[in-house]
């Protein structure tokens, strides 16, 4: 009997009633789930999972989101991944069809939903603006594209504040939907967004932001802004307008065609995977596009490995707060992991990191806060024991990295690439304390800031910063400061690090009745000799020549026989293990770890290695061919190299190629570059774009093929 006992509760428990279930496109949600009877939708088998249960997703689009409706348990989580070798996508997006001409070349059709301040319109692989003046001509969410005011209301009126300009403003009915963004650009912090709430030809009014973003950024200091959100702008390429009352949607396509039915989506749900109050969920290989994650309430011990987020969050921006409360990625719970994952493209934040005990790892995460507001492509803030690791970081409206996490560790990331949009910020920004934060390993590289704007950082410890280990960082090409301390810092240690090519190796704001208390500053190395005033300097290097293996190639390690070898001093749990007579001053020891920090995966073939999902700015190594003409029987027509490159892209085309256009366009869409190909070895001119991923467009009378670079500056 006690033998008989046994067995059944084996057989009772979620390892031995452990099941394996398949959706397809092609399934039934009446069959069984079963590999030759699958389900039709994710929400069949996420009802049907329970601990200790697989489910394996066929390839296709699934416009729903994924919410399991049971938790997994400790040693036997609930997975849900594709099928080896197939593209699955999970869309918060619906298709639209049935076009109908409303205007000139503005056409319409039916919508029954709205998302209001998160309605998110794609055609094909571009995305589209809500309309507004003046247009966004060059298609770019990082400029403004906007227009200097004349005058305004000042940080005392709130209520009924106004904006002013002289020249005039399409004299509309801005108060039916119209909504006013605004960058002032005497302070050049942040941005804010408002409701329109009566307007003129010259003026629109409004209620000011009243917490300190409104009250620091006033219209009468002047500014960037432009108007959106009227059926009467509607009169670029790639806008649209929704009229919730009527259930219309108005959408301008380049060339003033229909759209194809299906040709256009449109945002139906905020989630794309819903994992609030779950535990114990793995989530592998596979897409999403649309809409956000969400790891909330108790959603503990879960697991995003291999994803793919594309445009997972959208928004107005229209808040009284110093972010606009949107993420592709919402972490809140504890002891979660988000893995070799892509996450790109939003208006808000990519991940926004709290809770406990979390980690990021090996992730490529960029393009996001298109507003230019406090959120970043990382936010880590209102958590602890978080652990950020191996992740390249880049493009952010502010900063790139946003840290306000206590006890913490922030380690061998490659961050580039901050403020965008706005200055006065920097690739790794916090404020306050104490956070007892870790800081080690790191590049910060290449932030600077637009048109006649400076105030690029690398990394930025704003006023009262407290708590913090800074070491074996390298710091390069900042526009401002290397590293930039403001007043009242206290408990800071700046061990270590590299700091080249920046306006100083440190920067300080200190006013007066402020100091730094028990702040460190030994054994860096620097092109240059500004040491903040106020701290404990011992054994800082400035080097009047580079000591680096190659700079060019961003190889920071020291060579041979140089000064900074042995000009260190030791520090207990930092230069533990150094080589020589003493430890070497800088970011590398000479004969010791030849640390790299970033991603360890191939980006032109996505964290999942399948290729392109065929999203807005899901750019990879492909090759298409023109439909109806013969084309080469391999891919392998042409080579490309360096990559990543730096000044220049080299093309080796065959023979036979014939004439051949070359065009370079962002990830978005936005032609760059194009010229004609004159021999069978071609180059590219490079020089002037950012540093970030870029398509390249090879196309002849046969064939094209769009291959995927990285620029990465000196």
């Amino acid at each position: 009997m006690r033998s008989l006992f046994l067995i059944i509760s084996l057989l009772l428990s979620p390892l031995g009633w452990a099941a394996t279930y398949y959706v397809a496109k092609t399934g039934n949600n009446l069959n069984s789930g079963g590999e030759a009877a699958p389900f039709q939708t994710l929400a069949a088998a996420a009802t049907a999972a329970h601990a200790g249960d697989t489910c394996y997703i066929d390839e296709g689009t699934y416009r729903e989101t994924l919410r399991p409706t049971n938790s997994g348990t400790s040693g036997h989580p609930i997975v849900f991944m594709a099928l080896p070798g197939k593209k699955v996508v999970i869309s918060a997006m619906e298709v639209l069809s049935n076009w109908s001409l409303d205007a000139g070349s503005v056409y319409k059709t039916p919508v029954d939903w709205s998302l209001g301040q998160q309605n998110f319109v794609t055609h094909q692989n571009t995305t589209c603006d809500l309309a507004r003046w003046p247009n966004n001509t060059d298609g770019d969410p990082f400029t403004p594209d906007a227009m200097i005011n004349t005058g305004g209301t000042n940080s005392s009126v709130i209520t009924n504040a106004y904006l002013e300009y002289s020249p005039g403003i399409p004299n509309y009915n801005w108060n039916q939907g119209g909504s006013l963004y605004f960058y002032c650009t005497a302070a050049g912090w942040t941005s804010w967004r408002a409701t329109i709430k009566s307007s003129s030809s010259t003026r629109v009014t409004f209620n000011l932001p009243s917490s300190w973003i409104g009250s620091a950024h006033p219209p009468a200091d002047r500014g960037e802004f432009y108007l959106q959100g009227i059926r009467e702008v509607l009169d670029y390429d790639n806008e649209w307008y929704l009229d919730a009352t009527n259930h219309l949607i108005y959408l301008q396509l380049p060339g003033g065609g229909m759209p194809a039915d299906s040709a256009v989506e449109m945002r139906r749900r905020e989630y794309t995977i819903d994992l609030s109050n779950r535990e114990y969920i793995e989530i592998r290989n596979l897409g999403v596009f649309g809409g956000s994650i969400d790891l909330t309430g108790a959603s503990n011990y879960n697991t995003l490995y291999g994803l793919s987020s594309f445009h997972g969050n959208h928004t107005l921006g229209i808040v009284d707060n110093f972010v606009c409360n949107s993420q592709s990625i919402n972490v809140q719970g504890s002891h979660n992991t988000i893995e070799k994952c892509e996450v790109a493209y939003g208006t808000g934040s990519g991940i926004w990191l709290a809770g406990s005990y979390n980690r990021i790892e090996n992730c490529n995460i960029h393009d996001f806060d298109f507003i230019g507001d406090y959120d970043a492509p990382l936010m880590i803030r209102n958590g602890n024991h978080s652990t950020v690791r191996n992740n390249t970081i880049y493009r952010g409206g502010r900063d790139c990295v946003q840290w306000f996490n206590t006890d913490s560790e922030f380690a061998y990331n490659k961050v580039s690439q901050s403020n965008l949009i706005a200055q006065d910020c920097a690739l790794f920004y916090t404020v306050g304390g104490p956070f007892n934060g870790n800081i080690h390993h790191n590049f910060f590289y290449n932030a600077s800031a637009r048109g006649s704007f400076y105030k690029a950082a690398g990394i930025y410890l704003d006023n009262d910063a407290d708590g913090f280990d800074v070491h074996h960082n390298v710091v390069y090409n900042t526009e401002w400061s290397s590293i930039q301390i403001n007043l009242n810092a206290k408990n800071l240690n700046l061990y270590n690090n590299t700091l080249w090519q920046g306006s100083k190796a440190m920067d300080a704001w200190h006013q007066n009745g402020t100091s730094f208390t028990n702040v460190k500053v030994w054994n860096n190395l620097a092109d240059n000799n500004n040491w903040e005033s106020q701290a404990d300097k011992q054994n800082n290097l400035m080097a009047t020549e580079s000591p680096f293996v190659e700079l060019e190639a961003l190889n920071f390690m020291l060579a041979a026989s140089t000064t900074p070898i042995d000009y260190g001093r030791e520090i207990s749990g930092i230069t533990d293990g150094y080589m020589g007579s003493a430890p070497d001053a800088g970011a590398y020891e000479f004969g010791g770890e030849s640390w790299t920090p970033g991603i360890d995966w191939d980006p032109t073939v996505g964290p999942a290695q399948l290729g392109c999902y065929g999203l807005p700015g899901d750019a990879c190594d492909t090759t298409t061919h023109i439909t109806g003409v013969a084309a080469e029987p391999t891919p392998e027509w042409v080579r490309l190299f360096p990559n990543p490159a730096t000044d220049a892209l080299q093309l080796v085309l065959p023979e036979s190629f014939g004439q051949t256009a070359l065009r370079v366009y962002t990830p978005a869409g936005v032609l760059l570059i194009s010229q004609t190909a004159c021999s069978c070895h071609e180059t590219l001119d490079i020089s002037r774009l950012s540093d970030g991923f870029y398509l390249v467009q090879i196309q002849n009378e046969k064939q094209m093929s769009c291959r995927r670079f990285l620029k990465a500056g000196r």
